[in-house]
């Protein structure tokens, strides 16, 4: 079938129009379903802190066959739904925990599917033990979302602490005072200008 120029260009012209329209449509469901993850994590630390740690169970998919959970105090993964809900859930909750309290920050979240994401994100951690003092710490964290009609709900999650070594640094560093080492830092560079 034979095209005239201008059925050409006018085919052009709609294709490049819906093109046009078409992204900020598509960066904008992309937008919403990123700030529902992000919305999912902290809703999970909320969960968490409303001490009812039961609850944060209605935020997986119910239909994922097998889920994963690593807890960074725990020794190996919890696979499948038993470990999970023993962990989340259990029949008799520790009667030593008195408190526990999460924050989450730094989320990022990645779409790579329809209905799939990824996020990585820092979470602070609290917690006081009956007969202890409260200790808090920074874990950094990692998870996979499915969508589903009640939301981005988790299919997987991944603590991962820093190494001992790396977290000692840390704490090292802290106990620094940066304004008062500063001037020794300046006085100790003028001594040795002065000897050059």
């Amino acid at each position: 079938m034979f095209r005239t120029p201008f059925s050409v260009f006018r085919s052009l012209f709609v294709l490049v129009v819906g093109i046009t329209f078409l992204e900020p449509i598509t960066q904008a469901a992309a937008n919403e379903d990123i700030d529902a993850v992000k919305a999912t994590i902290h809703e999970t630390a909320e969960r968490w802190n409303s001490q009812d740690f039961s609850s944060v169970l209605g935020l997986w998919d119910l239909n994922e066959e097998v889920p994963f959970y690593l807890a960074e105090e725990q020794d190996d993964w919890f696979i499948g739904w038993e470990p999970l809900r023993a962990y989340l859930d259990p029949p008799h909750p520790s009667p030593v925990v008195e408190a526990i309290r999460e924050e989450m920050s730094d989320i990022s979240v990645k779409l790579i599917a329809e209905d799939l994401a990824i996020a990585a994100w820092h979470m602070h951690f609290e917690m006081k033990m009956r007969g202890k003092e409260p200790i808090g710490e920074d874990v950094r964290v990692s998870a996979v979302f499915r969508k589903t009609d009640a939301g981005w709900r988790y299919i997987h999650w991944a603590e991962s602490p820093m190494t001992a070594l790396a977290y000692m640094d840390r704490l090292f560093q802290q106990d620094v005072d940066h304004e008062k080492l500063d001037v020794m830092l300046e006085r100790s560079r003028a001594r040795r200008d002065a000897r050059d």
